[in-house]
């Protein structure tokens, strides 16, 4: 992917967002099914600066999993939590702005 496509990608994603202040919260939770998930939180003060939906599909197709948006959360079946974080990295977001529990 050239660098161009992939910073339009990431403005896509990442609509009026500075790289550089946005926050994520990454877990292992066990979801209402029953099911091991990782939960991908943005911050409450960006998540309405994101694509959530994109950014949904850019980890289920990179990490080769299912998940969907769930309450302004990204919900990925099974322990993604290193290669979701490792996508982050590679969007531009700061490792010290990536919590990983």
């Amino acid at each position: 992917m050239s660098k161009e496509a992939e910073d339009f990608e990431f403005r896509d994603i990442l609509r009026h967002l500075d790289r550089e202040s946005a926050h994520f919260v990454i877990r292992r939770e066990t979801h209402h099914t029953g099911r091991l998930v990782t939960v991908v939180q943005p911050h409450d003060l960006i998540r309405d600066s994101i694509d959530l939906p994109g950014l949904a599909h850019r980890f289920k197709q990179s990490l080769g999993t299912s998940g969907d948006v769930e309450n302004g959360r990204i919900i990925l079946h099974g322990d993604h939590r290193d290669q979701a974080k490792n996508e982050l990295l590679k969007l531009g977001i700061l490792a010290d702005n990536i919590e990983v529990i």
